[in-house]
C-alpha cells in the first residue's frame, strides 16, 4: 500500500516517527512522509521512505492558502493510507481534504469524524509507541508491531555526507578520538540548563580525559547559550581547543550523522534525545520543568534522566509545571535548573560512560 505519514509538529516529534516508518517498511508498504521542510533533513537518507512531502502551515492571510496546497499535494501522492499522528485542527482539516480512502488518527484528536478510523492514544506509553500504534494489525501484522515494541525508539538512517562540517573541520577525524556532543538548546526557555552550568559540566568532563573532544550543536536561536559557554573557555586554551561551536552552519542532516558517531550526547528535554535515540547513542537528558512521564524520555540503551531532587530525594513541589515548558518560570525562581549542580551532570557521565574515563 502507498502509506502517508502527515505529522508537523516539532523535530522531536517528527524523529520519533522513526519506529513506524521501520514498521511499515518491514510490511512492504510505499512510505511518503508529509511534514515541516526543515524536519525534512531527519530523513534525508532514509531509503525507507519513497518520498517527502514539505507541508508548512503558514500563519495569518497566508495560512488557508497552505492549507489547500498541502492537501493539493497530498492528493497528487495517490495514497491508501493517511496516518495523522498530529492531533490539531489544522492537521484535521487538512485530513478532511485529502481524497484518500483511510485516514487514520487518535480518538482523542480534533474533528474526529473527518477519519474512518481511530485508534487509542495510551497516556503510558513512549510517543515513538504511540505513534507505531497508529497503524491498525491490517497494515502492519502483529509479529512486525510485536518486533518494533522491542525496539522501543525511533530508528533513524544517519548518511555519511559531513561536507559542511569537514569544511571547518577537516581533519577532526584524522586521530579516530572519541567526541561528545552537547546541545544546548530549546523551543522554551525554561528548559535550557543555565549556559553556564554547562560549560562547568564541559570543563569537567575535558579533564576527566585527555583524548576526549566536544561539539557544541545549536541553531542561531541559541547563539547566545553557546557564546556564554565559548567565554568561559576563553582563559582555557587548552581545552578550548577541543570544543567545536557547529551552531552557525551544521545542517538537521549531518547533525544526525554526527550524533550517529558521538559516544555519548548531553541535552535538554529537546529533539536532539531523541536524533541520538535514533542511532541508539548513549545520552544524558535534562529535565527541568518537564518529566518523562509524559512520553517524550530519552530511550536509547544507555541512557539517564536528570531531574533536581533535594537531599531528601525529593522533586520541587511545582514539579512538572507543564508537559512542555514555558518562557518562564511559573514561581521566578527557576530552581528545577538553577539548583541542578554541574556536579550531578558530570557524575552521570561518568557512571553511564565509565570506559571513557580509565
Amino acid at each position: 500500500m502507498k502509506v502517508g505519514i502527515f505529522h508537523t509538529a516539532f523535530l522531536g516529534d517528527i524523529a520519533l516517527c522513526g519506529l513506524l516508518i521501520e514498521a511499515l517498511h518491514k510490511a512492504n508498504h510505499e512510505v511518503y512522509l508529509i511534514t515541516r521542510k526543515t524536519a525534512l533533513l531527519l530523513y534525508k537518507n532514509d531509503f525507507r521512505i519513497k518520498e517527502c512531502i514539505i507541508a508548512d502551515k503558514k500563519k495569518g492571510l497566508g495560512k488557508l492558502k497552505s492549507i489547500f496546497s498541502i492537501a493539493n499535494n497530498i492528493n497528487n501522492l495517490n495514497l491508501d493510507v493517511l496516518l495523522v499522528p498530529h492531533k490539531s485542527m489544522t492537521s484535521a482539516f487538512i485530513a478532511s481534504l485529502a481524497k484518500v480512502p483511510k485516514k487514520i488518527s487518535y480518538s482523542d484528536t480534533s474533528l474526529k469524524a473527518v477519519y474512518t478510523e481511530l485508534r487509542i492514544f495510551d497516556k503510558n506509553k513512549h510517543e515513538c509507541l504511540r505513534c507505531l500504534d497508529l497503524a491498525p494489525e491490517w497494515l502492519v501484522n502483529k509479529n512486525i508491531y510485536n518486533e518494533a515494541v522491542k525496539i522501543s525508539r525511533p530508528i533513524l538512517i544517519p548518511g555519511k555526507n559531513l561536507s559542511k562540517f569537514l569544511s571547518q573541520e577537516p581533519h577532526y577525524f584524522d586521530n579516530n578520538l572519541p567526541f561528545f556532543i552537547v546541545s544546548p538548546g530549546s523551543v522554551w526557555e525554561t528548559k535550557k540548563y543555565p549556559a553556564l552550568h554547562f560549560a562547568k559540566a564541559i570543563f569537567s568532563i575535558l579533564n576527566m580525559s585527555k583524548t576526549l573532544k566536544c561539539i557544541i550543536s545549536g541553531t542561531v536561536q541559541d547563539k547566545k547559550d553557546i557564546d556564554e559557554i565559548l567565554k568561559f573557555f576563553e582563559v582555557f586554551p587548552e581545552l578550548r581547543v577541543r570544543i567545536v561551536d557547529t551552531s552557525s552552519y551544521l545542517p538537521l542532516d549531518e547533525f544526525v550523522t554526527l550524533t550517529s558517531r558521538a559516544s555519548f550526547v548531553v541535552a535538554n528535554d529537546s529533539s536532539p534525545i531523541h536524533i541520538a535515540a535514533g542511532s541508539n547513542i548513549p545520552t544524558i537528558a535534562i529535565f527541568g520543568p518537564t518529566t518523562g512521564k509524559f512520553g517524550f524520555y530519552p530511550t536509547s540503551e544507555k541512557n539517564m534522566i536528570l531531574n533536581y531532587k533535594d537531599e531528601n530525594g525529593n522533586t520541587l513541589s511545582c514539579h512538572p509545571c507543564t508537559p512542555h515548558g514555558s518562557h518562564i518560570c511559573p514561581k521566578k525562581h527557576f530552581r528545577c535548573m538553577r539548583d541542578l549542580s554541574p556536579d550531578i551532570l558530570v557524575e552521570s557521565v561518568r557512571k553511564l560512560l565509565p570506559h571513557l574515563f580509565v
